[in-house]
């Protein structure tokens, strides 16, 4: 839905900025090494806060015998279940935005740590395992294997760090199979937003691979041994975890509608032997001093598709911007004025280009008169009157094809940014979400209860950006131009009318940069 959505924002966008020269009719003929643990800083959290009991909206359907503990640190509300020793919530605590409930309501099977195994480890996420002390850390016995289970949370950062250690207690050789949950039931409040759930892994060659998304039904394994990290994300958050042991592959899954993702483990455990199996984890904004913080290589989570390098450089000029103003919406408008400022010398060749072939449409009409039945001679008249006068037919267009790039990056960049989320500039509560100016009592047919000032503003700016495109010429327009320059701004008012407040501030700012442009332009002709 993404895909398609771009695709329409990129075809309007095309469309708007080309209507000019509708109105002027003119028709321009790597190796695999070995894994190497990099040690973790030991920070933690000093004496967390213990409640012995959950809010509801954060306790999973679970087993009469189920019992629960929250553990409050700094930037987490973590609720563990003892059935299956695994997170069955999680509330991200963040100070510059809202809490969220980035996991809630996991099943056990399905909850962050939990083990699915075959053999020995049959049922193990529904087996009771037992609390200890400090409520982070749970054991269980299970067919002469002993597992232990510890969390510590890495102070100042959103990461912690995860054990799991299991000893052969037998005194025989046994095999140890099964899947160590690392991110489930990721959620997000608006049911759209589920297309940008999925997941990615990173290869230790340093490339990123998108696996798996929301629509993904199909139960997957990945048999490799180069993996670096692997990781579920929704649009603004993401759950990361980093192996510091060889898993022998990842899987992706779905129980019920919630995602699923982990690491595959299949090997043998002997007499009196302990496997140690830890994991960092990245639980956080997908921001990317944030990710970074907890490691390095956490940054390539930060994805805005295919241009992500662009979007990344127009991120932090937006960042450089807010900590100027520390307001978001001036950082989007000084980004626009930038943005505008460095393709000032395409758009200024393109709709100049244009105005001159708007002037030489009396002449192109009388061309067309006298020529009417001879295409041939029609053609060949016309361009030799574009080299006599200097004028490209094609140079109103390139230029505008150049800056498409820059802008599908900016769309990306302005939709993605966990920045936004929470961000408010004037009447605007938040520029991650529609402007909602204006509450009803009703709801409206394709528009709802909320009236967004921003786009009606943009309708505006169109319309008087198209009567600047028309300029002075006189030229009749035909009843299919008069309708497609009644129409096309509240199509692309339509389109913009649900899209965050941050990218509708930037189109609005830009078409009023735009428009100032070819009013100077007009002047001078």
């Amino acid at each position: 839905m993404e895909k398609r959505l771009l695709l329409a924002v990129t075809f309007s966008i095309i469309v708007m900025l080309l209507y000019p020269l509708f109105i002027a009719k003119v028709s321009p003929p790597p190796a695999q090494e070995d894994f190497i643990a990099q040690p973790i800083e030991n920070k933690e959290v000093m004496a967390p806060h213990i409640t012995e009991e959950s809010p509801k909206d954060m306790i999973a359907a679970l087993p009469v015998d189920a019992e629960s503990k929250t553990v409050n640190t700094s930037r987490y509300e973590v609720n563990f279940s003892n059935i299956g020793g695994s997170v069955q919530g999680l509330r991200i605590r963040d100070g510059k935005r809202l809490d969220i409930d980035l996991v809630q309501d996991a099943i056990y099977e399905s909850g962050i740590l939990a083990i699915e195994g075959k053999g020995a480890l049959t049922d193990l996420s529904s087996q009771p395992f037992v609390f200890k002390e400090d409520t982070s850390s749970f054991y269980a016995e299970k067919n002469s294997l002993a597992i232990e289970k510890k969390i510590r949370f890495l102070k100042d950062r959103y990461a912690l760090k995860a054990s799991i250690n299991i000893t052969n207690n037998s005194s025989s050789t046994q095999s140890l199979s099964f899947e160590i949950t690392t991110a489930s039931n990721i959620s997000d409040k608006e049911a759209w937003e589920t297309r940008y759930i999925g997941a990615d892994v990173l290869y230790r060659d340093g490339s990123v691979k998108r696996i798996a998304s929301y629509n993904s039904k199909k139960y997957n394994k990945l048999y490799q041994d180069n993996i670096e990290w692997l990781a579920l994300r929704n649009k603004y958050y993401s759950i990361i975890a980093r192996p510091e042991f060889i898993p022998q592959g990842i899987f992706t899954k779905k129980i019920g509608t919630a995602p699923v993702v982990g690491f595959i483990v299949d090997e043998k455990i002997f007499p009196g032997e302990t496997k140690i199996y830890d994991i960092l984890f990245y639980i956080g904004p997908t921001e990317l001093n944030e990710l970074q913080k907890a490691d390095p290589s956490f940054g390539k989570a930060l994805y805005f598709g295919k241009l992500t390098s662009i979007s990344l450089i127009l991120l932090s000029v937006l960042r450089f911007f807010y900590g100027l103003s520390h307001n978001y919406g001036v950082a989007i408008l000084l980004l626009t004025c930038c943005v505008s400022l460095l393709l000032f010398p395409l758009s200024f060749k393109s709709l100049k280009s244009m105005r001159k072939l708007q002037e030489l449409q009396p002449q192109i009409e009388k061309i067309r008169q006298q020529h009417k039945d001879s295409p041939q001679k029609l053609n060949k008249e016309i361009m030799e009157m574009y080299r006599r006068y200097k004028v490209n037919p094609m140079g109103g267009c390139m230029p505008l094809f150049l800056q498409m790039p820059i802008f599908i990056a900016l769309y990306q960049t302005l939709m993605r940014s966990v920045e936004l989320k929470g961000a408010t500039f004037l009447w605007i509560k938040d520029l991650s979400m529609p402007d909602a100016a204006f509450q009803l009592p009703f709801k409206l047919p394709f528009l709802g209860s909320a009236i967004n000032l921003l786009p009606i503003l943009m309708i505006g700016a169109m319309i008087i950006q198209q009567k600047l495109s028309q300029g002075r010429t006189g030229a009749a327009q035909t009843e299919q131009q008069k309708m497609m320059a009644n129409i096309m701004p509240v199509m692309f008012g339509f389109i913009f009318y649900s899209l965050p407040a941050g990218l509708v501030l930037y189109w609005l700012t830009n078409t009023l940069l735009t428009s100032s442009l070819q009013y100077a332009i007009l002047r001078k002709t």
